[in-house]
C-alpha cells in the first residue's frame, strides 16, 4: 500500500504525457488520473501550436496585423465564429460587410484605420444631392443610423420637423445651389410670411406674427384660437358659429381690427325698435361698427 500512492501519480504523469505526444494538447486538454480537465494555457502559447493557422489566415489575415494571442478573439471550441473588440460597435448594415470593405489592401491595412464615419464615408458626404452635405456636419450619426442611410432623422434640426414639415424636403426652405442652412430663420413667420400676406379669410394684417397661435404643423386649415376671447370672446356664445368673413369684411380693409361689421347683421329694423328708448343708439350711421361702443364684448 506504501508504494501504491508514487506509482499512482507516476502512472497518471506518463498518461499525460502520451497525450501531449498525440497531440491532445494542441487545445490545451490532458487526461489526468483524476479525469479530463483543462489547462490554463499562457498567453502566447496557442500561437506555438497554432502558428501555421495563423498564417494561413485569410478572412481577415492576420500575419503583422493581429496579435498572436488567439485566445484574444478565438475560443477552443471552435475557430468560427471569433470574437474581435472592435474599436466601435459593429451594428446594422456594418454586420454584413466584409472586413476588407473598410480595411482595404494586399494585405488589408488595419492599423490606422479611420474610427469616424466620415473617414470611410467622405465619397458618400460629397455626392449627396438630397439635400447638399456641403454645410452640413461631418458627424454622419448625428441624423443617419447604421441600418440604413434614409430615413434620415434631423436630430439637430432646431425645430421640431412634424406634421407637413416632416415630409418638406430640406430644399423648401434651404434654398439656393448649393441649399443654404446656416442663417435660415427659426420662426415660422420668416417662412411664412407670404402666405400670412396673402391670406383673404381673414386678412392677417392685423393678427399676431405668431402662426403656432392659430395654426398647426399638419395643415393651414382648419386654424383654431386666436381670436382675443378676453376682450370678445366666442367660446359660448351666439357667436361661435359665425364664420369669419360674416363679422370682418374684406372689402373694409384686410386690418382684423378695423374690417368688423356689425350691422350686416345687427342693424335690421328689429334693431332699432329694440333700441329705440337708447339715447345713443344711432337711427342712421355710416359706421359698421357702432355696436361695439355700448357691446365691446358682444353682451347685453
Amino acid at each position: 500500500m506504501s508504494g501504491s500512492r508514487p506509482r499512482s501519480r507516476w502512472n497518471a504523469l506518463l498518461v499525460s504525457v502520451i497525450a501531449l505526444a498525440a497531440g491532445a494538447g494542441a487545445c490545451g486538454k490532458v487526461l489526468s488520473g483524476d479525469g479530463e480537465e483543462h489547462i490554463q494555457v499562457r498567453a502566447g502559447e496557442c500561437y506555438s501550436c497554432h502558428q501555421p493557422d495563423y498564417e494561413g489566415a485569410a478572412k481577415p489575415p492576420h500575419v503583422n496585423v493581429m496579435p498572436t494571442v488567439c485566445g484574444a478573439c478565438h475560443s477552443e471550441d471552435a475557430w468560427i465564429p471569433a470574437k474581435f473588440e472592435h474599436s466601435w460597435p459593429i451594428l446594422g448594415a456594418h454586420q454584413a460587410l466584409a472586413c476588407q470593405s473598410c480595411h482595404v489592401g494586399d494585405p488589408p491595412k488595419y492599423a490606422g484605420t479611420p474610427r469616424e464615419c466620415v473617414g470611410c464615408h467622405q465619397k458618400d458626404y460629397d455626392g449627396s444631392p438630397y439635400p447638399g452635405h456641403n454645410t452640413f456636419p461631418t458627424t454622419c450619426d448625428a441624423c443617419h443610423n447604421q441600418v440604413a442611410w434614409k430615413p434620415a432623422s434631423a436630430a439637430a434640426h432646431p425645430f421640431p420637423l412634424d406634421g407637413a414639415h416632416a415630409t418638406a424636403p430640406c430644399t423648401a426652405c434651404h434654398v439656393g445651389d448649393p441649399p443654404v442652412y446656416k442663417g435660415t430663420p427659426k420662426d415660422c413667420f420668416s417662412c411664412h410670411v407670404d402666405d400670412y400676406d396673402k391670406s383673404p379669410f381673414p386678412g392677417h394684417q392685423g393678427f399676431s406674427h405668431v402662426c403656432s397661435d392659430c395654426h398647426s404643423t399638419t395643415a393651414w386649415k382648419p386654424a383654431a384660437g386666436g381670436h382675443p376671447e378676453n376682450k370678445f370672446p366666442l367660446a359660448g356664445s351666439k357667436h361661435s358659429n359665425v364664420k369669419c368673413a360674416e363679422c370682418h369684411d374684406a372689402n373694409l380693409g384686410s386690418a382684423a381690427k378695423s374690417n368688423i361689421n356689425c350691422v350686416t347683421c345687427h342693424g335690421d329694423a328689429k334693431m332699432d325698435s329694440v333700441h329705440k328708448d337708447e339715447g345713443k343708439y344711432p337711427q342712421t350711421s355710416s359706421s359698421k361698427t357702432f355696436c361695439l361702443d355700448c357691446h365691446p364684448d358682444g353682451r347685453k
